[in-house]
């Protein structure tokens, strides 16, 4: 039995900026340790490292955009530690230095890395969490709205 994901791809320059991110709120106070997502590594692409950073929200033509750096993982992912393999799709978790989340505030999540070059034959993709997403508010799972879908992303913590 096949297991279908979609994933969004990461373009060359993506990994180094916050171009491509997932809004969250979490609607609690709580202390985040880590957050989860997914990512496909497609025919042994070129990168180096990855981590995960946390964003303040403004709102821009009514969309959530990141404003302001607010925390990066405290450990970076080595492409030795996600995947050995040429081809997959990997869960990985970025940990945080227990960082203070407030419930009523928006975050947006980037993913960034080091050294990566986007192929057409060649790249990393970051999984869609459809047609179940955690964090849906705003959002109907449909297949019209695939493309449109939140990324896969799950957050570790606890509330204070």
């Amino acid at each position: 039995m096949g297991w279908k994901v979609w994933a969004e791809v990461w373009k060359t320059g993506e990994l180094s900026n916050a171009n491509k991110f997932q809004s969250i709120k979490f609607n609690k106070n709580l202390i985040l340790r880590a957050l989860r997502t997914w990512i496909v590594v497609y025919n042994d692409p070129i990168f180096t490292n990855l981590n995960a950073k946390i964003y303040s929200n403004e709102i821009i033509n009514t969309m959530n955009a990141p404003k302001k750096l607010l925390y990066t993982s405290s450990k970076s992912l080595s492409k030795s530690q996600i995947i050995t393999l040429e081809n997959g799709i990997k869960e990985i978790y970025f940990e945080f230095n227990y960082v203070p989340i407030n419930g009523d505030d928006t975050y947006n999540i980037v993913i960034n890395g080091t050294d990566y070059v986007y192929g057409l034959g060649s790249h990393l993709g970051w999984v869609k969490a459809w047609p179940d997403p955690i964090y849906r508010e705003g959002y109907t799972p449909t297949y019209e709205n695939l493309l449109v879908a939140p990324y896969q992303v799950y957050a570790i913590g606890g509330e204070f």
